[in-house]
């Protein structure tokens, strides 16, 4: 699993001594607003763990896509531990790193902060070196193509009944280009023709390689370099081949999430004070 440096923004603001809720808003995207919100449920999953009562207000500006495949959700819940934790001085790991989990399978990974091999249900985690990766994203934008991982791994069990299941070691070593695969890919492609030619597509513009992300519905190129990338943005901006709506991004592999932003701390329990963190997935 890599940090990419396409990120939302998450402000986290905490009222010290004044029981209330948890409110989440999402500015242009009121579906996300409320309870429901991934986000929401991780300042709701660290008050009852902590046993802390105050009001906290969740604000998420959203830029990574919805349902894409890309960890959105689960960077914005680990981000909301990240500000709470720094908020009322949490340093028990281990307990973050159980809240986490209990949020979804990869969260831990967003909390922990760095490239990693991750096994287990997500929360075992190895540091894992990566090398300076060029990457353009593709999302496509009908809803139609919008896939539920609960759906994918459905779809993966359904194509292994009755045959073996491979096992994947991860070995120490440098980052290849042809050691990617995704398990996931081919029963979503089987049954989405669409996403197959959009990797196709990224492939014929310069991508050494291209595959699904997560469960989809984005594919992703790697590119040799920077300018390769763009060039290959700049092709399919132009020609989108029949595969419709899709939102590019070019993105960078980073070896580290940013640290949650400075702040000072309030000098009254009714002060407001906010912990803020833009974090990449």
């Amino acid at each position: 699993m890599v940090p990419l440096d396409l990120a939302d923004d998450v402000e986290v603001s905490v009222f010290p001594g004044r029981p209330g809720e948890v409110r989440c808003r999402c500015p242009g995207h009121p579906e996300l607003d409320g309870p429901s919100n991934l986000a929401a449920r991780a300042a709701e999953e660290f008050r009852g763990r902590f046993g802390i009562a105050d009001r906290c207000h969740v604000r998420v500006v959203k830029r990574i896509p919805v349902t894409a495949g890309l960890g959105g959700g689960s960077s914005d819940a680990a981000a909301v531990l990240r500000c709470l934790a720094r908020a009322y001085r949490i340093r028990d790991r281990r307990a973050l790193a159980a809240a986490a989990l209990a949020l979804g399978s990869d969260v831990p990974f967003f909390l922990a902060g760095g490239a990693a091999w991750a096994r287990g249900r997500g929360e075992r985690l190895r540091p894992a070196r990566v090398p300076h990766l060029d990457i353009l994203l593709a999302y496509p934008r009908d809803p139609r193509l919008a896939i539920r991982a609960g759906d994918a791994y459905r779809w993966l069990d359904d194509s292994r009944s009755g045959s073996a299941v491979r096992r994947f070691t991860a070995r120490v070593r440098p980052f290849r280009a042809d050691d990617v695969r995704n398990d996931l890919q081919a029963p979503c492609f089987a049954r989405f023709s669409e996403l197959g030619r959009l990797r196709a597509l990224l492939e014929e513009h310069g991508a050494a390689v291209s595959i699904m992300s997560g469960s989809g519905p984005t594919v992703f190129g790697l590119f040799r370099d920077r300018r390769a990338a763009r060039a290959g943005k700049r092709t399919l901006t132009e020609r989108r081949h029949g595969v419709g709506a899709v939102d590019l991004f070019l993105t960078r592999a980073i070896r580290h999430l940013p640290r949650v932003s400075s702040w000072k701390s309030p000098r009254s329990a009714s002060s407001r004070s906010t912990r803020r963190s833009s974090r990449p997935t």
